[in-house]
């Protein structure tokens, strides 16, 4: 049996958000979500960067490199923030989430840094696959929370890990098996913090199409107030003997998408990828995806070794400029840390700038 991904994406503003931060990217081998940090200097250029150095890895990379290829998409990604805060002062600090999943035969090697989260539905049981790096998992980690506090927590927002100009990158990196019928969701915490984990299982189960999927769940955070920007990639694992291509595209939304909120979509071909972010209006040719390769998964990076371990110099990989527009480096609506301190340095207290209601989105489909 040959098995193959099956995707649908869509991103959407919020109501509150005065524009969308969040970036991300869903092809025949790699699907990935950056949510650019809220209310801090351009986290839509941050989300941009990272999907840009992420883009040229949906091709087929054997099972057992693909763990070292997300981590050297990470330290470019890395790379570029710095050089970018280096020749412009006003960027430092900036920042996002990264959660990646990139595929080989059975194999899937996941990428996470940040709140974003990815979740299996698998035979009926639903699971977070990754661990948010927020205070307040902490304290629920230590006992200090339950599960319930947390999801109310007034800090729950505050990310203790993230992809940033200042600092080094840790991502948690790990691999695990896929089995045809498996399906992936992949989602900001602009989902994640509105819809209870039930709903969001009750969902995927209901909606068998991907399409209205992700339809379903953008209008499930809206109905809940839609505080923030809101962005989710389904993936059915399929056997595609069974499951036949029918026109595969990769397609890029959010703040990576073009310039009139319209997602991207772009030819499955090395060449189309390397330079996702820099055509401003390729051309839209359907393809479709080669026999995945067999596995051979391997373990790597243990995150509770990650966490613990000394802070080690991050490698500069290539710079990437992606060239996304910023919008006059002006204040985002959301949660701010005050101007005297340094982001990402801790427990900093954080300051709310108020959002103006902006209902455009973005939306797309294999």
């Amino acid at each position: 049996m040959t098995l193959a991904l099956r995707y649908a994406i869509r991103s959407d503003v919020g109501l509150l958000r005065e524009g969308n931060e969040d970036s991300a990217y869903a092809g025949p081998h790699l699907l990935a979500i950056a949510d650019g940090m809220g209310g801090h200097v351009a986290g839509e250029v941050a989300s941009s960067v990272t999907i840009s150095a992420l883009t040229g890895l949906d091709d087929e990379v054997p099972a057992d490199h693909l763990l070292d290829a997300l981590a050297a998409a990470v330290a470019r990604a890395s790379g570029t923030l710095h050089e970018m805060s280096v020749e412009d002062p006003s960027l430092e600090g900036m920042g996002t989430t990264l959660t990646a999943l990139l595929w080989s035969g059975t194999t899937i090697a996941i990428c996470h840094i940040g709140d974003s989260r990815a979740y299996l539905l698998r035979d009926g049981e639903f699971r977070q696959i990754t661990r948010d790096h927020t205070l307040v998992q902490s304290l629920v980690d230590d006992g200090r929370l339950s599960p319930a506090q947390a999801a109310t927590h007034p800090q729950r927002s505050l990310v203790m890990r993230a992809l940033q100009s200042g600092t080094e990158a840790e991502p948690d990196l790990f691999t695990i098996e896929a089995a045809a019928g498996d399906r992936f969701l992949l989602c900001s915490d602009g989902l994640s913090d509105v819809v209870s984990e039930e709903t969001l299982r009750e969902t995927l189960i209901r909606c068998t199409d991907r399409d209205q999927a992700v339809g379903q769940l953008i209008e499930l955070a809206i109905r809940g107030g839609g505080p923030d920007n809101i962005t989710c990639i389904v993936a059915d694992v399929v056997d595609s003997g069974a499951n036949p291509p029918t026109g595969q595209v990769s397609v890029v939304v959010g703040a990576a998408s073009n310039g009139d909120g319209r997602p991207r979509t772009y030819a499955d071909s090395p060449a189309g990828r390397a330079h996702l972010l820099t055509q401003a209006r390729p051309t839209v040719t359907a393809a479709e995806p080669g026999p995945a390769e067999e596995p051979g998964a391997r373990g790597h990076h243990d995150p509770g070794r990650l966490a613990a371990r000394d802070r080690r110099r991050c490698l500069r990989g290539l710079a990437l400029h992606a060239g996304p527009v910023l919008r006059g480096h002006r204040r985002q609506a959301g949660d701010h840390l005050p101007r005297d301190q340094r982001a990402g340095a801790g427990h900093e207290p954080v300051q709310r700038v108020p959002a103006v209601r902006d209902p455009a989105g973005s939306r797309a489909r294999q």
